[in-house]
Parts: C-alpha cells; structure tokens; sequence
C-alpha cells in the first residue's frame, strides 16, 4: 500500500559516503522504483553533486544501472542477488516453503510469508493461481501491521509495549473495517491467540479476507507466519473455520521443521478441537 512517495531520510550530525550509498539504495528501492537525480537528492536532502558521486559509485560496484533513454536510475540484478541473500539465510523461509506452495495449490488462493521486521510486516515468499495476480506481494515488500493477518497474528505474540508503538508511527485507516484503535485492537490480539490465528476481514483491501497463524521456532516463539488470501466469494463465513484450520496445520508443520515440538496448546485448535 505504497504512497509511490519517496520517504525522506533524515541526515544525522556524521554520515559516511558509505551510507549514503545505501541510502541511495533504499530510495531505489521504492516505487516507481525509478528516479532521477533530482529525485533522489531531495530524498537525501543533499545537492546534485554529491547525489552523482554516490550513484555512480554503485554503478561502478553493479548495484545500480541507468535508463539511457529516461536518464533515470535504477536497481541492477547484482542487488537482487545480495537481497536474497536473507532469504538463502533465512530458517523460516526454508522451512516454509514447500508448506505455502502446497496450501497455495490446495486451495487455490493466494499464500504468504511474512517476518516481523522494523514494525512492519515483510513478505518473504509469495505465491498462488495467476487468476489472482491482483492479490499478489512481491517478495520483500512490506506492509503494516495492524490491517494484515500476518501483521496481527505476530503482533499477538510481541511484548506489550509494540503494540502503541506500530499504531503511533502507522494507523492509517485503509477500509471502514481497519482497526486503529489501541483498545481494540488489544481485544483482537486476545481473541487472536485464544483462537491461535487471524483474520483480516476486509481490512486492508474491500473485498479481501486473509487468515494467519505463526510458526514457532524451537523455543516456542513467533518467528514468522504464514496466510492465504481470497475474496469473499471464496472465504465465506461458513467456511473460515476450515480454512483456518489448513492455514493453522501448515503453521504448525513448518514449526516442526525449525525444531518446535509443545504442539499439545496449538494442535487441538489446528484440528479443530
């Protein structure tokens, strides 16, 4: 739900040309995902000059290539490589895998993985029926908290205090259905761990429901979770308690795989009990 605005950065008492350069990167990294010069030092708050020395420098290092036609810049394939360096890295990513593309194509909707990251969520694998491309998240993208199932249903399990600090810095309403409000908010996150996954009924996009459940690491924490999406055609009432239950077994055998085994709390709601 970008803003296609370019954020600003705000410039500390030292900053290094070395992270400027990254800098750059993450203004790159935003949509339209292409800008120029001009675009790019006013994102930085720094003059033309410098913004040349830094885009050239990650041309120089492969990080960055320019548009000869538009004259505008944009990320090279070389910071794709390095970017999915996190997800050759990642235990949940590797354990969850193979559990989103089989619910995905069991139920052929939409399925996601997500990790806490900065107070947002971070989507690590997305993947489901061409038919529903308009549902689709790019991989690495983020989104908030408060209006996603996979934002609620990690935030159910983060220290108290996280959840006035995510609606401070982000309770935009994007339906009638959002929740902004702390205290209601509070309620969601209890019934959500009573009932050990999300829902996000409309919430973030009209006409969208998304349901979540975490995946617990050895110790039993929340380390990511994952969702399937679908339109209300598709997720109707009558059927959420059972498409709750496949996203709450998917959960759970991807927690298996990072080593979690206090399965007795969780398994009687995955199966329904």
């Amino acid at each position: 739900m970008s803003t296609g605005k370019i954020p600003k950065i705000h410039s500390r008492p030292v900053m290094s040309s070395t992270l400027r350069c990254l800098q750059v990167l993450e203004v790159l990294a935003q949509e339209p995902n292409s800008f120029g010069f001009s675009d790019i030092a006013d994102a930085l708050g720094i003059d033309k000059t410098s913004a040349h020395r830094f885009i050239h420098t990650l041309i120089a290092a492969g990080f960055v290539e320019c548009n000869p036609h538009s004259r505008s810049y944009h990320l090279a394939g070389k910071a794709l490589w390095v970017g999915t360096g996190h997800l050759r890295y990642s235990p949940v990513y590797r354990a969850a895998y193979g559990e989103l593309e089989s619910l995905a194509h069991s139920t052929e909707t939409m399925a996601h993985l997500g990790v806490w990251d900065n107070d947002t969520v971070l989507y690590l694998h997305t993947v489901g029926p061409p038919r529903t491309v308009l549902l689709f998240t790019d991989v690495g993208q983020r989104r908030p908290v408060h209006s996603t199932a996979l934002g609620k249903a990690l935030l159910a399990y983060r220290p108290a205090e996280d959840l006035e600090r995510v609606l401070a810095s982000n309770s935009l309403r994007y339906t009638d259905k959002t929740i902004t409000s702390v205290d209601a908010m509070r309620e969601e996150l209890v019934r959500i761990r009573r009932q050990d996954y999300a829902l996000d009924d409309e919430e973030g996009i009209p006409g969208l429901r998304c349901m979540a459940a975490v995946i617990r690491d050895s110790r039993g924490e929340a380390v990511g979770a994952l969702s399937m999406s679908g339109s209300l055609a598709q997720l109707t009432d009558a059927k959420i308690p059972h498409y709750a239950r496949l996203v709450q077994q998917a959960a759970l055998r991807a927690s298996s795989q990072l080593g979690y085994r206090d399965y007795a709390p969780y398994l009687l709601s995955a199966l329904g009990g």
